[in-house]
């Protein structure tokens, strides 16, 4: 709370003043009788033209002249300082005042522009699910042309509100999901021979537009589990994020997924067939229990770590493939009259390749491939001691 300064009262002013006028009159009575009250003896006997008493007066006159303006002096000098420090006090509280007035004024203008982005929030909010609302509307309609109306509506409110990307996504997976299975039922349990275009589009923006979600929401929001993906193609996205998804037992035969980053996903026993993964990220994925991978194109792909046990590997290409690390136990690269697998002896000799692996005969007999094989039998067996699962065929 600023502190006001008392201001003198009417009594002490006039009380003052008469000060003032009591000093003056003393002083004027003490320059005419001064001389007199303190060397009146001396000046007694003198007359009035002796030049001693003359000098007396004058000389004392002066004397009190001199203190008189002595006291005077000091006392316009305590007054200024005195003024000064009225002056000074006063700016200070000036100041005060305005940092308070200014503080004031910027919580009120923070608080308005809060009040302000809330608003627009709240507004951007309700134009975004009113947007999704008319959205799902479309995908769930009946006719293709509105279907991909919405599908590319959710793709742009993705765009302008990534916190809904999650849902979106999840959405059209499930809607990718549903429709292959409407599918099934309607071919008697078969899978369709094509890929409906709206599930082609769904797929494309969730390749081109998840790359925001991450951890275990990530696997739930891709879940393409039994989808019919045949024959899509994300030729032409710059980025096509889909490490960890899941794939169990989707149809992606003639699939083209070149460069595509596929690390951590899941395709056991899905159907890629003459698929292209080309030039794939496909570390760690799993690629196991039957995957039909026969005259896949796996040129250039990263497939490190990969368990790829049991993977149909006749007539696949893998040439520059990295095998380091990966699991072929069980996998079938062709035999005599079978299409055989396009790998080097020397890729397979950075993988695991067990007894139980199926290869052709050049591969079989290569130089130092029968050590490796052996080495990582006994592996698999030292394995299994310490509680993994039995190869069936060990």
């Amino acid at each position: 709370m600023q502190k006001t300064k008392k201001k003198p009262s009417r009594t002490l002013q006039i009380l003052g003043v008469m000060a003032g006028l009591a000093a003056i009159a003393s002083l004027a009575v003490l320059l005419v009788k001064g001389p007199w009250w303190f060397d009146g003896r001396h000046l007694e006997g003198l007359t009035k033209d002796d030049a001693p008493k003359a000098v007396m007066v004058t000389g004392f006159r002066t004397a009190v002249v001199t203190f008189g303006l002595a006291a005077v002096a000091v006392l316009g000098s305590y007054l200024t300082w005195k003024n000064l420090q009225v002056t000074r006090e006063a700016l200070e509280q000036t100041q005060e005042r305005d940092n308070q007035q200014h503080t004031i004024a910027q919580r009120n203008l923070a608080h308005t522009r809060a009040i302000d982005r809330e608003k627009q929030d709240l507004a951007r909010e309700g134009q975004v699910t009113e947007r999704y609302v008319k959205a799902v509307g479309l995908l769930a309609a009946e006719s293709h042309t509105s279907q991909l109306g919405g599908i590319y509506a959710l793709e742009r409110i993705m765009a302008d509100s990534p916190e809904d990307a999650l849902t979106i996504i999840q959405l059209l997976a499930g809607s990718i999901r549903e429709s292959s299975k409407a599918q099934r039922e309607a071919n008697g349990g078969s899978d369709p021979s094509t890929v409906r275009e709206p599930d082609r589009a769904a797929f494309t923006v969730i390749a081109r537009r998840n790359n925001g979600i991450a951890g275990t929401e990530r696997t739930r929001a891709l879940n393409f589990r039994r989808a019919n993906l045949a024959g899509v193609s994300l030729a032409g996205i710059q980025l096509s994020a889909l490490f960890g998804a899941d794939f169990t037992s989707a149809k992606m035969n003639n699939a083209d997924f070149h460069g595509a980053a596929l690390m951590d996903a899941r395709f056991s026993k899905a159907n890629l067939r003459r698929a292209n993964l080309a030039h794939c990220e496909l570390s760690r994925a799993q690629l196991d229990q039957g995957v039909d991978l026969r005259f896949a194109n796996l040129d250039y792909a990263d497939l490190s770590g990969a368990n790829l046990r049991s993977a149909q590997l006749q007539g696949a290409s893998l040439k520059r493939a990295n095998l380091a690390d990966a699991d072929l136990h069980e996998a079938e690269l062709g035999v005599d009259g079978e299409s055989l697998a396009i790998v080097e002896a020397v890729q397979l000799l950075q993988a695991h390749v067990t007894s139980s692996t199926r290869l052709p005969p050049h591969l079989a007999g290569a130089e130092g491939m029968a050590e490796h094989i052996e080495r990582c039998t006994q592996e698999y067996i030292q394995g299994v001691k310490h509680g993994e699962e039995l190869p069936p065929s060990l």
